[in-house]
């Protein structure tokens, strides 16, 4: 295993382990992940919700940052991933719904995905010059979700799972994110859960 990929994969699982809702299992798997070789228009995010939520463009994010004492070298990216109604859900997802359940799939757009390849470009340049210096993570945030008239408090969680190349499955990432836990202020008001008819 490379510097690069040992720096990355700390922070990530800095990250995981701060989070009770990332699986064991998803823990594992990202130490199998390198970030700099996985190809930013494969990686795709999907969310199972249940009946009365859903996700809209931008609830899901994926961050990538790199820190260097060089500025010409230093970022931080956040980017919102888009649904993808044309994508196909592949079986192995189909078979974990329920009747009341739906799947959304999310990529990064074409701009993003080239700006994160720009990156891990930067990263590789950078610690090709300088081994001893630099520290960056990857992270798929989910930041927001949507009711409609169908919500329930009593059903409020989601599932958010990750692929990382094209000949690969769906792993799950984040499990049973609850939506009225993601903003401390909602405390049980559903005017401050925002209604998925709204701009958003």
């Amino acid at each position: 295993m490379n510097k690069i990929k040992i720096i990355l994969l700390a922070s990530i699982l800095t990250l995981a382990t701060a989070c009770s809702n990332i699986p064991l299992s998803t823990m594992i798997k990202l130490m199998d992940l390198n970030p700099l070789e996985t190809d930013p228009k494969q990686l795709v995010v999907a969310v199972k919700a249940p009946e009365g939520v859903d996700v809209r463009d931008g609830d899901v994010v994926i961050d990538f940052d790199f820190r260097t004492d060089d500025p010409e070298y230093s970022f931080s990216h956040n980017f919102p991933v888009i649904i993808n109604d044309d994508y196909l859900v592949p079986d192995n997802l189909k078979e974990d719904i329920e009747d009341n359940e739906k799947i959304t799939i999310m990529q990064l757009s074409k701009q993003d995905a080239q700006t994160m390849y720009e990156g891990q470009k930067a990263v590789k340049e950078y610690r090709s010059k300088n081994e001893a210096g630099g520290a960056g993570s990857m992270n798929v945030r989910l930041v927001s979700a949507c009711r409609d008239d169908n919500f329930s408090w009593s059903n409020s969680e989601l599932d958010v799972y990750l692929k990382t190349q094209d000949d690969e499955d769906f792993f799950l990432f984040l499990e049973d994110m609850d939506i009225t836990q993601l903003d401390g202020d909602i405390q049980r008001n559903i005017n401050a859960i925002p209604n998925c008819g709204e701009a958003g």
